[in-house]
C-alpha cells in the first residue's frame, strides 16, 4: 500500500509540473512540427490541431518530409478497483497509420487488444478538404463530430457521462465510432457538419475483453446526424447536436426488432485566461427499447472545469451524469501533463451522491516506425 501511495504521488506532482513537448510522429515529422503545435497533452488536440485535423492533414504550401507513416501508442493503465474478472494493471496499444494518396489522407487506428480482447479497427476513413467549397469528407469509419472527441482522443480514461450509455437493449453509444460519410464546413464564423452512417465499429480505442451482452445489432436504416457550433460572445461557443436512427436488435434466442431513435444535444463550450468551462447536455428517445412495444427516454450528460498549469499540464473535476432509466452520477478530478513522448494521468471517480472512490491512473506514450528524417 505504501509504495502504491508513493508511486500515485510521484506521479501526481509530475502531472503538477509543466514541461515542454517534443515531435513525435506522423504528422509533426511530416512537417517537422513539434507536437506541441498540436497537442494539449497526448493524444488531445489544440485548436491548432484540431484546425489540422479538419483541414484534411494539409497545410497548403508548408514543406513536407519525413518517412514515418506509423505509430504505436501503448497505454498501461492502473485501476484502484478493477471490474470483476479484470486486472489492476492493464496494459494495452494501438497502432496509427496516415499516407498521402494524391489530395486524399487515408488515415486509421487499430487497437491491438488487451486483457485476451482482439485486435480490431477502431478508426479508419479517407479525408479529403475540397477547397472551393470549404468542405471536409471523412469516408470510412469515423468518431461523430461531438463537442469533443468522445473515445479517440480523450482527456481521462472515462467516457464522458452520456456518450458511453447504452438504452435497454440498444448497445449503440455516442463514443461508438460510425461507418459512413462525414461532411463538414465553415459558415461565417459557425461550422455546421452532418453524418449518415450505415453500421458501427465493434471494439474500443485500445481494445478489451468483449462484454457478451447476448444480443447482436445492425443498423434498421441510416442514422443521419447534424452538428452546429457558433460562437455567441467572445471566448464562448455553443453547440447543438442531433441523431435520427433505427437499430435491428436480436436478442439471444428472440425475433429481431427495430428500435427507432433520437439523440439531441446542447453544448456549451467557454474559456477566460487559463480556465475552461466545457458542459453537454443530451436528451434521447428509443421507440421500442425491450422488443415489446416499450418506449425508453434518456437524459445525461457532463460539465467539466479545467485550469491549465502550463501548455501541456493541467488539473480538471468534472461531473458526469446519465439516466436510462436509472440515473448514474460521479465525480471525477485528474492532473495530467506531457513529458516528451508520454502523459501521465491521475485520476479519482466518486459516486454522487456518496460511496467509494476509485483511483486510476495511466501512463501513455507514442513510438514512431520507421523513425526516418
Amino acid at each position: 500500500m505504501l509504495a502504491r501511495v508513493a508511486v500515485l504521488a510521484i506521479v501526481a506532482l509530475a502531472a503538477l509540473a509543466p514541461r515542454p513537448a517534443q515531435a513525435i510522429p506522423i504528422f509533426a515529422q511530416r512537417y517537422g512540427f513539434k507536437c506541441s503545435v498540436c497537442h494539449n497533452v497526448l493524444p488531445e488536440l489544440n485548436a491548432f490541431g484540431n484546425a489540422f485535423r479538419n483541414n484534411g492533414y494539409r497545410l497548403p504550401g508548408l514543406p513536407k518530409h519525413g518517412t514515418t507513416i506509423l505509430a504505436l501508442r501503448e497505454q498501461i493503465g492502473y485501476t484502484e478497483e478493477p471490474p470483476q474478472g479484470s486486472e489492476r494493471t492493464v496494459p494495452a496499444g494501438a497502432i496509427l497509420g496516415a499516407a498521402e494518396i494524391g489530395q486524399v489522407e487515408a488515415f486509421f487506428h487499430d487497437s491491438l487488444g488487451s486483457e485476451g480482447g482482439p485486435s480490431s479497427l477502431f478508426l479508419g476513413y479517407l479525408a479529403y478538404k475540397d477547397t472551393p467549397s470549404k468542405v471536409l469528407f471523412r469516408l470510412g469509419l469515423f468518431e461523430l463530430p461531438l463537442v469533443h472527441s468522445p473515445a479517440q482522443r480523450n482527456d481521462t480514461l472515462s467516457t464522458y457521462g452520456y456518450e458511453g450509455t447504452r438504452f435497454g437493449l440498444d448497445d449503440l453509444t455516442l463514443a461508438t465510432p460510425r461507418w459512413g460519410l462525414e461532411m463538414e464546413r465553415p459558415i461565417g464564423v459557425a461550422t455546421l457538419a452532418t453524418t449518415i452512417a450505415f453500421g458501427n465499429a465493434a471494439g474500443s480505442a485500445y481494445g478489451g475483453k468483449p462484454v457478451a451482452t447476448g444480443t447482436s445489432q445492425t443498423f434498421a436504416a441510416p442514422e443521419y446526424g447534424l452538428y452546429f457550433r457558433v460562437p455567441v460572445v467572445q471566448h464562448v461557443r455553443l453547440g447543438v447536436d442531433l441523431l435520427d436512427g433505427d437499430a435491428a436488435i436480436a436478442p439471444l434466442g428472440r425475433p429481431t426488432f427495430d428500435d427507432a431513435y433520437t439523440r439531441e444535444g446542447v453544448s456549451v463550450d467557454a474559456y477566460q485566461g487559463r480556465l475552461q468551462l466545457l458542459a453537454e447536455q443530451w436528451y434521447g428517445r428509443d421507440v421500442n427499447n425491450d422488443g415489446l412495444g416499450d418506449p425508453l427516454s434518456s437524459t445525461g450528460g457532463f460539465a467539466r472545469l479545467r485550469w491549465a498549469l502550463g501548455d501541456h499540464a493541467f488539473i480538471g473535476i468534472r461531473e458526469d451524469a446519465a439516466a436510462a432509466p436509472d440515473e448514474v452520477r460521479t465525480l471525477l478530478w485528474y492532473a495530467e501533463t506531457q513529458i516528451g513522448h508520454a502523459r501521465i494521468l491521475v485520476q479519482q471517480q466518486r459516486p454522487i451522491p456518496g460511496g467509494p472512490t476509485s483511483l486510476g491512473g495511466a501512463l501513455t506514450f507514442g513510438f514512431p516506425w520507421p523513425w526516418g528524417k
